[in-house]
């Protein structure tokens, strides 16, 4: 069976592969400052990075995922840190939890991946009253031709290609009334960035479909790199 793109990212262990890597992770929490008890969700946490760093700061953190590959690297970082992250397997347009329980949800990079505004419904019903939506999401400078959303659609799976005032429209036509988001801001290339808990599978090196895949991604990345970026989507709950 041909690999997808999520299942690679996963095998490679890749903690950040998102807008920005961890340091910009990091610096958006720093802003936030959540107080220590949040109960906080994490949509789509990959390998756990992010999870366990909010755990870290005192959250009360569950984390969803539904690549089985990046549930387990996720189990395993939280296990090795020795940190309380409740991890569950789980579709971010469909999740397994009652009405109004998180403080707040915390994601990057997923939105996208979702189709049509199925997340953000579920986003806004897990939310208690007050509740706030933080979503570092991929974003475009310019509206995408039919062939460029098709080339990025059929390597990543990405279901919005979007500019920022398309995903502010996409958030109006939710029940969301009060949100906002960042400038839009180009990717960059963050620092070397050391993972100290990540966990490579070597054999990928040696599997020419895999290399292939990576070179690819560098190729796509490079093609789009003048207009390819990030905004931060904050919405609350009234």
């Amino acid at each position: 069976m041909a690999m997808d793109y999520h299942t690679l990212l996963a095998r490679l262990g890749e903690g950040s592969a998102h807008p920005g890597g961890f340091q910009a992770t990091k610096d958006l929490i720093g802003q936030i400052g959540f107080p220590r008890g949040s109960e906080v969700l994490e949509v789509g946490c990959g390998t756990g990075r992010t999870a366990c760093y909010l755990a870290s700061l005192g959250c009360n953190v569950t984390a969803i995922e539904r690549n089985k590959d990046m549930i387990q690297k996720a189990t395993h970082r939280a296990k090795t840190s020795g940190l309380p992250v409740r991890i569950v397997q789980a579709d971010a347009a469909s999740m397994p939890f009652a009405d109004e329980t998180f403080d707040a949800v915390f994601t990057e990079s997923v939105t996208a991946f979702t189709q049509g505004s199925t997340a953000i419904r579920e986003y806004w019903r897990v939310l208690k009253p007050k509740g706030v939506l933080y979503d570092r999401e991929l974003a475009f400078a310019i509206k995408l031709s039919p062939v460029q959303k098709k080339k990025l659609q059929s390597f990543y799976g990405l279901q919005h290609m979007l500019t920022a005032s398309e995903w502010l429209k996409l958030i109006s036509k939710s029940k969301f009334h009060h949100y906002s988001a960042s400038p839009f801001t180009l990717i960059k290339q963050p620092a070397n960035d050391n993972d100290p808990l990540r966990v490579i599978d070597h054999e990928l090196f040696t599997k020419p479909d895999a290399v292939g895949m990576m070179m690819k991604n560098e190729r796509l990345m490079s093609s789009f790199s003048k207009v390819m970026g990030s905004i931060v989507i904050t919405a609350w709950k009234e």
